[in-house]
């Protein structure tokens, strides 16, 4: 039977990683992992609440949709097939649907006031070590999920980690062990976004290197197994750091960086196979999460959810040739929920938000990448297609959307 390993790590946000671009954070890990698989430049969460998205994550059910649909967990049970959950403390005990793996395995979560002396004192450090020892029986069960919380909770990286990202002019490393949940001292002031970014980098940084080690033990003992298996890592939602108001969502304006989450799929294959490595590639469409739990049902039980956008579908066809079966510009977009129920559509052109008031936010993607100029003053006739694809989000669930023109070709 086919195995399949995902590692979710909650707020990972893809803007902080060095195979997404960032020149200053260098993540070695995760660029090993990259040039061993599949890189998705693109996958947005379909929601910055935790508990939808891992719904999403477990049924592939969008955050705004009313489809029942049963978990993987549940249909690998029809088929004879166990799972194993290994969460960071009590982090997805109450999500709707985790009670449906076979195992569930808790480990303690870690917590700090200050910096860590060392690395390994880490509370990051501590999580990746108990999971390994749990790994080292073995991969024993067809799925094994594994659940890190802490990014998003404990900033406890050591004073190196954090001194690595400044220079001479720049403030002072700021001593803080928690995410400063809040809105901005000074929202002029780009010293005080530095800091909160740097302390999360250094964080991320902590992070890359644990992974690594896990990474090490998982394809050795994949490398022993009679079958291939497949390795996820992904994110159920990122961060929002200051760069729009506050730090975390209920205090930042939405954007697509509170969404964009890493989503990097590779392959191991046992020593004695003859089955082909996975050919290195850079997915460059429009992705949601709920594609991660279509790629896992097809892997695990060789059936597709096929209904739905292109968004959603299964990345198997994709990992196994490369550059193939690419969704057209037309039928690429995703639709998200962010806090107060407010709704964000990404096309390859623009990305436009619903406000508390009834009207929209427009935006230029992907050259402004990171929402910083509002034109919806601007643009009245990219307003009008927004405004009738938003009538009516729930059916760009449920059918293939062809976008006009005006939305998927750059303005």
């Amino acid at each position: 039977m086919p195995k399949a390993i995902i590692i979710t790590i909650d707020q990972l946000s893809a803007r902080y990683l060095s195979p997404y671009g960032n020149t200053w954070n260098p993540t070695p890990e995760l660029d090993n992992l990259a040039a061993i698989g599949m890189t998705a430049e693109y996958c947005l969460s379909s929601t910055t609440c935790l508990d939808s998205s891992m719904r999403s994550l477990l049924t592939g059910q969008h955050a705004i949709s009313t489809e029942a649909r049963p978990t993987l967990m549940r249909q690998l049970e029809e088929k004879g097939q166990t799972s194993l959950l290994i969460q960071e403390g009590d982090s997805l005990t109450n999500v709707s649907g985790c009670q449906e793996f076979t195992k569930i395995k808790t480990i303690p979560t870690a917590s700090s006031a200050d910096m860590a002396d060392s690395l390994e004192m880490t509370a990051t450090a501590q999580f990746i070590s108990l999971v390994m020892k749990e790994l080292e029986q073995g991969l024993t069960h067809d799925l094994t999920w594994i659940h890190h919380s802490n990014l998003g909770v404990v900033w406890d990286a050591p004073l190196p980690c954090r001194e690595q990202f400044f220079g001479e002019e720049d403030p002072e490393v700021a001593n803080i062990a928690q995410p400063p949940f809040g809105p901005l001292t000074n929202k002029n002031d780009p010293d005080e976004v530095m800091q909160i970014v740097h302390a999360y980098a250094a964080q991320v940084s902590v992070l890359d290197t644990c992974l690594g080690f896990l990474l090490d033990q998982i394809q050795t003992l994949a490398q022993t197994l009679r079958e291939t298996t497949l390795l996820i890592i992904t994110s159920p939602r990122s961060q929002a750091l200051g760069h729009h108001g506050g730090v975390g969502y209920e205090h930042s304006q939405p954007a697509t960086d509170q969404l964009h989450v890493p989503l990097l799929i590779t392959k191991f294959v046992p020593q004695a196979s003859e089955e082909p490595k996975v050919t290195p590639f850079r997915n460059s469409e429009l992705l949601q999460s709920e594609c991660i739990n279509s790629t896992l049902e097809e892997w695990m039980t060789g059936q597709c959810h096929q209904k739905g956008p292109a968004s959603h579908r299964s990345l198997l066809p994709q990992l196994e040739s490369p550059g193939e079966n690419i969704t057209p510009l037309a039928q690429q977009f995703t639709l998200s929920k962010f806090t107060h129920d407010r709704l964000g559509i990404l096309t390859p052109a623009w990305f436009a938000l619903t406000t508390g008031g009834g009207d929209l936010r427009l935006y230029v993607k992907p050259d402004d990448r990171w929402e910083s100029n509002e034109i919806a003053s601007r643009r009245n006739d990219i307003l009008k297609a927004f405004e009738t694809l938003f009538k009516s989000p729930s059916d760009l669930l449920a059918q293939e959307v062809n976008l006009p023109d005006s939305l998927h070709k750059k303005p």
